[in-house]
């Protein structure tokens, strides 16, 4: 089985590396205490849909309380330094504090997790502060948070090269810059879950090699942007199956709002109404299924709005429309001129083509209404330790994906744009809507009712879409190609795309003869 990561990792630690680069491979040779459904009547944005991963059943007695109980069967790979013995709760809670102390994603566990601790050797009762509504979907299940590592695997650095864990793939190899390949581990729990041999992922993000290996038949499946949905369509077996999907990663413009003139709320709406959505989309998605990010992935049902086709923005709705004159008088409002001339900061060795002509087109567009900006493009490793986390210079402002895999809004609203989130986007700066969003952050959290919360999380995209604290860009679908020998594969959303859809699918006789 082939399949596709877009480049090198720094490290193939999860723990210290936000990147998709090692959140993704994660998802094969480490466990979650839940993960995914998937199958043809679950929608692939789903979050909501669970099952036990390294849990066999979890309960809730009381508000405040989950208790996990582990499968009976569940063992390392066989690998030193662990050597295939059996998995303790004690473990885990071990695992755990490593989490919270080395990675960047942990300060979104440390604000809700009161207690994690083992009760016995197959059960963890985790404890939260107050009543979590999305607990399970955000937490106990998320992609790019606590994976399960053992610690002897983290002490002396083996984790960053030569992982180990309990997942259904053991690690192989990796050989920069050409491919990561794993095995299937025989003694994992979920006996039918993993259907391959075998995984071997490509380091290859030129979307016409990948293309052209799909056409080839070198490659069983792959992902691509939407931007090329024309080309591949053209060239590969009609035979296969293609399945498209809203991407998870909300991406635009932000700010370091110690930086003027971007604290002023006048200057944010201008540059949301000098943003061409409708038209980008004419220009940018070849599927005809594209759409525009609110202030979280367009990909989250049910609480996502569009802001292009909604009927439910109210008066908040002008600011996505685009509208230059209105926008040059804005700005001229705030700033006492019509123009303003700034530097936009992307990357585009990691993010590729796609971002590079998304990059140039907001640049064209949004000049008709007086923003008149320079494009820099900043290597992949220097941009995701400052512009990603806010770390934007004077004269200057962020543009790409926000955040990688969201399971909820909550990811967003309190990764992104909550006073308390680990990513500073507004500097020592807050901006004076500040305080209020923070109230409405804070509650949703807090409404258990499923109805009552996607109501109040329409009204916060309400109120964000006039603040536009971020000014957010298209949603472009992404689409993935399985070969016609390719049977059961589903898509899901999300980091865990190789654990929660590829590997649960499976080769016709034809192709196993193969070999």
């Amino acid at each position: 089985m082939y399949g596709l990561s877009s480049g090198d990792p720094p490290t193939l630690f999860p723990y210290e590396n936000l990147t998709y680069l090692a959140q993704n491979p994660a998802s094969l040779v480490y466990s979650r205490l839940m993960r995914s459904k998937n199958g043809p009547d679950i929608d692939p944005n789903d979050f909501t849909a669970l099952e036990g991963d390294l849990a066999q059943k979890v309960e809730q007695p009381d508000p405040l309380s989950y208790v996990f109980t582990l499968k009976p069967n569940i063992t390392f790979h066989q690998k030193a330094p662990m050597n295939g013995r059996k998995v303790t709760a004690q473990d885990i809670v071990l695992g755990y504090g490593a989490f919270n102390e080395k990675s960047q994603n942990a300060s979104g566990w440390k604000a809700i997790v009161d207690k994690f601790e083992a009760t016995d050797e197959k059960t963890i009762k985790i404890t939260v502060k107050s009543p979590f509504a999305p607990f399970l979907t955000t937490h106990a299940s998320s992609t790019e948070a606590f994976w399960y590592i053992p610690v002897e695997s983290i002490d002396g650095g083996q984790a960053k090269t030569s992982p180990v864990g309990t997942g259904p793939y053991v690690f192989d190899s990796y050989e920069t810059g050409v491919a990561m390949r794993y095995k299937r581990f025989a003694e994992y729990f979920d006996k039918d879950f993993a259907h391959y041999d075998a995984v071997e992922l490509a380091m290859l993000k030129d979307p016409q090699r990948i293309v052209a290996a799909l056409q080839s038949g070198d490659f069983d499946l792959s992902g691509l942007s939407g931007n090329f949905y024309v080309d591949a369509h053209g060239k590969v077996d009609p035979k296969g199956k293609e399945v498209f999907e809203l991407p998870g990663a909300m991406g635009g413009f932000w700010f370091n709002f110690d930086n003027k003139p971007w604290q002023d709320i006048r200057v944010r709406q201008a540059l949301s109404m000098a943003m061409d959505r409708p038209g980008m989309l004419k220009v940018l998605d070849q599927t005809g299924k594209g759409d525009a990010h609110s202030h979280f992935a367009a990909s989250l049902a049910p609480y996502w709005m569009s802001p292009i086709s909604s009927k439910d923005w109210g008066d908040s709705a002008k600011y996505w429309k685009h509208d230059p004159a209105e926008a040059k008088k804005l700005l001229q409002a705030a700033t006492g001129s019509d123009t303003l001339k700034f530097k936009i900061i992307a990357n585009i060795d990691r993010y590729g083509e796609t971002m590079k002509q998304n990059a140039e087109l907001i640049q064209s567009i949004i000049k008709k209404s007086g923003f008149e900006a320079e494009l820099e493009y900043m290597e992949y490793g220097a941009y995701i330790q400052s512009i990603f986390l806010g770390k934007i210079p004077a004269g200057a402002v962020g543009l790409g994906p926000l955040i990688g895999s969201p399971r909820d809004p909550d990811d967003q609203f309190m990764r992104n744009f909550h006073s308390k989130a680990a990513r500073k986007n507004w500097g020592g700066t807050p901006i004076a809507e500040q305080a209020e969003l923070d109230a409405m952050f804070d509650k949703q959290r807090t409404l258990m009712d499923l109805k009552e919360r996607v109501a109040y999380i329409n009204d916060i995209q309400r109120r964000m879409a006039v603040v536009q604290n971020a000014v957010p860009y298209t949603a472009t679908p992404d689409f993935a190609y399985t070969q016609p020998w390719i049977k059961g594969f589903h898509m899901k959303s999300g980091y865990a795309y190789h654990v929660d859809a590829v590997v649960r699918s499976w080769f016709t006789d034809d192709r196993i003869k193969k070999g």
